[in-house]
């Protein structure tokens, strides 16, 4: 009988663990590593690939020292927005004297019935469209090809809306009588004859009027008759 020896290998436990972790730290470095050298980041992959111990420190250096700058500006930065940081820039400019504004004023009619049925009725009856009673004919479709028809003949709808001497009763500029003169006409596509106070009209000597004209704070006090019952039924309310 012959005897045979068996190496026999006996480990501590806190041996295998060390060299168990020893090996981990190695995959992850060799990971980081791995990763290093092949990212698109200048100087990181010199730091790996250098190997002069000076070159290295010498890049892990710069690449620490340029990350940190641009972390920080990068902080300032959204910090700085985080804050909302307005500029409000004000100036004063004293005008002397200052001008009264230009005031509009239109009837919500633009149509005066007894101005307007008359030829509206001539058209209707021309078309042939004949109806029960008046109430039927005034559709504001039908007002509105009528409006159309005269534009397109280019004939004047002026005649037909409500004119300033007939409404304007009243007209104070600093407690300072005022006129229907004192106002220019113009037509508006929605009102009719609408009438502008204190215009400025390119071929007119007329000067504008200031604020302070007769010694007072540039006020206008106006007055109107609106006719409401001369609106034209189903076109606008007369209420």
């Amino acid at each position: 009988m012959s005897n045979i020896d068996h190496p026999l290998s006996i480990e501590s436990p806190n041996e295998s663990s060390s060299i168990e972790s020893g090996k981990k730290w190695h995959r992850r470095l060799s990971i980081i590593r791995e990763s290093a050298t092949k990212t698109s980041m200048h100087g990181l992959p010199k730091v790996f690939h250098s190997e002069n111990i000076y070159r290295r420190i010498f890049w892990a250096i710069s690449f620490g020292s340029f990350t940190a700058f641009m972390l920080f500006f990068i902080v300032r930065a959204i910090l700085t927005y985080l804050q909302y940081p307005t500029r409000i820039d004000m100036s004063t400019d004293v005008e002397w004297p200052q001008y009264f504004p230009a005031f509009s004023i239109c009837n919500v009619a633009s149509l005066r019935y007894d101005q307007f049925i008359g030829s509206f009725l001539n058209y209707t009856n021309a078309l042939n469209l004949t109806y029960k009673n008046i109430t039927d004919v005034l559709s504001s479709v039908q007002i509105r090809n009528f409006i159309q028809y005269k534009v397109n003949r280019n004939e004047s709808v002026a005649q037909y809306s409500f004119s300033l001497d007939s409404m304007l009763y009243q007209c104070l500029y600093n407690f300072m009588p005022c006129s229907s003169l004192d106002f220019v006409p113009f037509i508006s596509s929605v009102y009719g004859l609408c009438f502008t106070f204190n215009a400025k009209m390119k071929n007119s000597s007329v000067s504008i009027r200031e604020g302070n004209q007769y010694g007072s704070f540039g006020q206008l006090d106006l007055a109107f008759y609106v006719h409401s019952q001369q609106y034209v039924p189903y076109f606008v309310d007369g209420e």
